[in-house]
């Protein structure tokens, strides 16, 4: 399975404010090439699952935030301007995680259990 954390970075020496492509993991790399070139490559590339959800960690809280649930695609892309978010307030501690989410089983009555 790819590692989709993506990483800080400090992109104050790049001239166009982007951070060099070598910093990224190569399994997000290679996924954010392909939502680059064609979006619909990487619904393919993914693990099948019911949508994505963003996870934020602060260790210095403990504090665990999830955003979503969003496809694939705009997963990433939320969890990257997260990331830039967080960078740009000098919080470079805290994590962003993209992981799968599952939808429970139906109840007896065809209801979902929904949780928070």
């Amino acid at each position: 399975m790819d590692d989709f954390r993506l990483p800080h970075h400090d992109d104050s020496d790049m001239p166009d404010g982007g951070a060099p492509a070598d910093l990224a993991p190569p399994g997000l790399r290679h996924l954010v090439d392909a939502v680059l070139d064609d979006a619909e490559s990487i619904e393919d590339q993914l693990d099948a699952c019911d949508a994505y959800v963003v996870l934020v960690f602060d260790p210095a809280t403990g504090a665990i935030d999830s955003y979503g649930p969003f496809d694939g695609t705009t997963a990433l892309l939320d969890a990257a301007r997260r990331r830039r978010g967080l960078d740009e307030g000098d919080l470079t501690d805290v994590a962003v995680t993209v992981v799968r989410h599952h939808m429970p089983e139906a109840g007896e009555n065809g209801a979902h259990a929904i949780a928070s």
